[in-house]
């Protein structure tokens, strides 16, 4: 099984599957107001190509192996997921027009309250709670789950090892 090393999550090192910003602590981000209300705005911006609403969910992820077993794209709709209440480790690899690229996953360690963004056809899927079992705020056009999702289950060989 091939392993990869989940590396600490950059808006640089990002970038090539979408966005992230920690929303639960904004540090020195725009805000409007002053303590005890500051509204920190727009801190990413998600497009959807469907003029669709945004849906907001949640997902309960236990505590498990960190091995990638499938992942998965959405072509047309951008993907936004936070944890809220444990470090996770995410996986992703370049939309590429629908060939699963083993060899081009990379894993990225994403502290609690930032808001990671996976551009439409990234692959991407489940995270993996760092700690005990965890929840992911999640955010995607309605219905996405049913009309825009490509899955892919990996062969036993395929597997990818994630280490911290």
């Amino acid at each position: 099984m091939k392993a990869i090393q989940a590396i600490p999550v950059t808006p640089e090192n990002f970038a090539p599957y979408g966005f992230i910003a920690n929303i639960a602590n904004p540090g020195d981000a725009y805000g409007i107001g002053e303590y005890p209300c500051t509204f920190h705005r727009d801190m990413i911006i998600a497009p959807n190509a469907s003029p669709s609403c945004t849906a907001f969910g949640s997902l309960k992820v236990g505590k498990r192996d960190m091995v990638i077993q499938d992942s998965e794209y959405h072509s047309y709709a951008m993907e936004a997921m936070m944890p809220l209440d444990d470090d996770m480790v995410m996986y992703a690899a370049p939309a590429n027009g629908g060939e699963v690229e083993y060899d081009k996953h990379v894993a990225f360690l994403i502290p609690k309250g930032t808001m990671v963004v996976f551009r439409a056809g990234v692959w991407h899927g489940a995270p993996f709670p760092v700690n005990g079992d965890g929840t992911v705020l999640i955010c995607l056009p309605e219905r996405t789950y049913l009309n825009d999702t490509c899955k892919i289950v990996f062969e036993e060989k395929d597997y990818i090892q994630i280490q911290l």
